[in-house]
């Protein structure tokens, strides 16, 4: 926590250091050491990689390389594995800290071929490397221009690559219908940690957590999307849901409340005419209601 100055005034590089610093904390990596994921939960990772792999395999003519971007504990590099295990993945993140927890979680899922890389974000996409699939897992939130990111990131794609991002917030997130919801769907103890910090921001309103920034406003997808068009990067999926538990996603999409994006991108029009495929396959693999923007 920092005092807060508005948005457009923080660089991306004292983000990058908010982020570091949250990441590399005490309270955070004890959090993620002792966090385990119920089965059921972020299940959109499984069916929108899974729907990826298949529309990429017959265009490869070698293992599928995939980098996952900002992986932290290494959820989308773990999924990207179980979905395509002969595949070349690479994780990436800026805290030595998290990528102990992913050294040890990929030892529990026999995963011992994976890499592991300590870097921020835009030194390692600097690098001369190439990749089919380019993820990043709840983390295009953590900077402060998303599309200048995903253009850096482009160039990392091989031909036939597509940049995935999934689980970050939309502009619903911030929302008193969704924060409503979010508190009456809570157990016990997120509901105290909703109070908490409720009371936090009135004693303290000029205070706020510079790496969440976006987690808690959330992002514009229907402009980000405008603007990556501009850029030639173009969404061949473009998905709004409900993440998290599954009392989340039961109740949400009765109130229209598809707080959570993910995009698919591509650098051309080569997988155009898979467009219907790849969205019929995730629709009918997701477990809950979503929704596509055209």
């Amino acid at each position: 926590m920092k005092e807060a100055k508005a948005w457009e005034y923080y660089s991306e590089e004292e983000i990058l250091e908010a982020n570091k610093l949250k990441y590399e904390s005490d309270a955070i990596v004890k959090f993620y050491e002792d966090f385990e994921e119920p089965k059921y939960t972020y299940r959109e990772y499984d069916v929108v990689f899974s729907a990826v792999v298949e529309m990429l395999k017959p265009h490869l003519s070698g293992p599928l390389r995939a980098v996952d971007m900002c992986g932290g504990a290494g959820k989308g590099a773990f999924t990207l594995k179980k979905c395509c295990p002969e595949a070349e993945v690479t994780l990436v993140d800026l805290s030595e800290k998290m990528l102990n927890i992913a050294r040890k979680r990929a030892v529990k899922e026999g995963f011992t071929d994976i890499e592991m890389v300590l870097s921020d974000a835009y030194s390692f996409l600097a690098e001369d490397r190439e990749y089919d699939v380019v993820i990043f897992s709840s983390a295009i939130h953590h900077f402060k221009d998303p599309v200048n990111l995903l253009k850096t990131a482009s160039k990392m794609l091989s031909p036939q690559g597509v940049i995935i991002t999934i689980a970050d917030p939309n502009r619903l997130k911030s929302t008193r219908r969704f924060k409503f919801f979010e508190f009456l769907a809570a157990d016990r103890n997120y509901k105290k940690m909703i109070l908490s910090n409720l009371f936090k921001a009135k004693e303290k309103p000029d205070v706020f957590d510079v790496a969440e920034y976006q987690a808690y406003y959330g992002i514009e997808d229907e402009l980000l999307c405008k603007e990556l068009r501009k850029i030639g990067l173009r969404p061949l999926i473009h998905l709004r849901y409900p993440a998290g538990e599954s009392c989340f996603t039961r109740i949400m999409p009765y109130v229209g409340l598809f707080w959570a994006f993910s995009l698919v991108l591509a650098k051309d029009d080569r997988y155009a005419k898979e467009v219907p495929r790849l969205r019929t396959r995730i629709k009918e693999n997701m477990p809950f209601a979503i929704s596509f923007v055209d």
